[in-house]
């Protein structure tokens, strides 16, 4: 029987600390060690550390900083500028065109880095002020990038799906080639939504050529982008065909980023090399500090039975398998609120996957399900993460005005959802 008060004690500590503005892999770890003592006799906390080094000795968790490396190379070595260069200089005479171009460029770069707030900050940087001076409304603009910027939780190569197959002990490789086509999905919902928007063409054909991208540099464009937009293909494509695992990938990525940045291009001077070695280093222990947190925290809610009561608990219930997953995708959207995606995947994929494995779901299938409604996450108030970067961008601007922007894009994610729901082989038939 689960004890009313352990848990009531566990959402009390956790949420006292996030009040009081504790990190939450600190408050997580607290509200967990908390519990536990109250809970059991002290000599369970020497599981706690055994717990750890079991997950974090995982050789799928070195893949984590190696991809966030490679994204910070690529960032400092202004690789998003030359792909939105790329896709702007298509798409500048048509309408919508520098929309159309920005999701394109949101796609790609999601392609490189990995991080949805990353691409808001790298790509968001030219595309915003390029949307904006050709008449694009805030809503449209700012409401395009935060979910362009989404996709970076979704295309490959993704952090959540790493921390998912870790937890789930599913192929990432596979979770990664299930994740193309709707990610491409939403992009190209994006699209459309942002054609039908966008203000018609005001500009002439020659200061559209002069905006943005000189036309000295037009011949060269393509070429300077093309080492850029080999990464992904890279990358995934040596994963398709067995060449190397996703963590041997996420090495030879950071190696390639690091030729295109500092010797082909040389946009990364040496200079900046250390500040991007910094910037991976806390950003990884930042990381790290809240997957070290939310095994703790999950441990206490092992202790307490809370995952097999929940999965007994739905197994008894007389409801369709569909009602299920409504009923998570509602508990992602309201942690959502609250939490960022990583702190929501640790919790709840032990508690959500047993028993959506116990129903006959497909892991890969379910994983990509979970992580469409983490891009939610990442454009809701208050916590969105998404919303915070543009507003580093435009630091005028009120966070009212960028929160009301982003209410119709969430509805292309509800719909791709829905779509992946109801037809599992979107995700499914890329793995043959």
């Amino acid at each position: 029987m689960i004890s009313t008060s352990a848990i009531l004690i566990l959402l009390a500590v956790l949420f006292i600390a996030l009040f009081l503005g504790v990190p939450i892999g600190f408050a997580l770890g607290l509200s967990g060690v908390i519990t536990i003592l109250f809970s059991a006799d002290t000599q369970y906390l020497i599981q706690v550390p055994i717990t750890l080094k079991n997950t974090l000795s995982e050789f799928v968790f070195v893949a984590i900083p190696l991809y966030i490396i490679m994204g910070n190379l690529m960032y400092h070595g202004k690789s998003g500028e030359r792909i939105f260069a790329v896709a702007h200089h298509l798409l500048r005479r048509v309408r919508g065109g520098a929309g159309v171009a920005s999701v394109a460029a949101y796609t790609l770069f999601a392609a490189i880095v990995g991080s949805s707030m990353t691409s808001v900050l790298t790509i968001g940087r030219i595309a915003i002020p390029e949307m904006l001076k050709q008449n694009y409304t805030k809503n449209l603009t700012y409401g395009l990038s935060a979910l362009g910027g989404s996709l970076g939780i979704l295309i490959p190569p993704s952090i959540p799906l790493i921390l998912y197959a870790s937890l789930s002990g599913s192929s990432p490789g596979h979770l990664f080639m299930a994740g193309i086509i709707p990610g491409l999905m939403i992009a190209i919902l994006l699209s459309i939504y942002t054609v039908i928007k966008a203000p018609s063409l005001k500009l002439s054909t020659q200061e559209l050529e002069k905006s943005t991208i000189p036309e000295k540099e037009n011949k060269n464009i393509f070429i300077k982008a093309i080492p850029d937009l080999l990464l992904p293909v890279f990358i995934l494509g040596g994963i398709y065909a067995g060449i190397f695992t996703p963590t041997e990938a996420a090495a030879v990525g950071v190696i390639y980023a690091f030729i295109v940045s500092s010797i082909i291009h040389r946009t990364l001077p040496t200079r900046l090399i250390p500040t991007v070695f910094i910037e991976s280093v806390k950003t990884s222990a930042m990381l790290l500090t809240v997957v070290v947190g939310a095994v703790v925290f999950g441990s206490a809610l092992t202790l307490l039975g809370m995952p097999q009561y929940l999965s007994n608990f739905i197994s008894e219930l007389s409801v369709a398998p569909w009602i299920v997953i409504l009923i998570m995708s509602i508990i992602w959207l309201i942690m959502g609120f609250f939490l960022e995606v990583v702190s929501i995947l640790l919790i709840t994929t032990p508690i959500f996957f047993p028993i959506a494995m116990s129903l006959g779901f497909d892991p890969i299938w379910f994983g990509i399900i979970m992580v469409i409604n983490m891009e939610l996450a990442v454009i809701t108030p208050p916590v969105g993460m998404n919303l915070f970067a543009i507003k580093t961008l435009v630091p005028k601007e009120s966070m009212g005005t960028i929160i009301k922007s982003v209410l119709p894009f969430g509805l292309i994610i509800i719909l791709v959802l829905a779509l992946v729901w109801i037809f599992p082989e979107i995700a499914l038939f890329i793995l043959g």
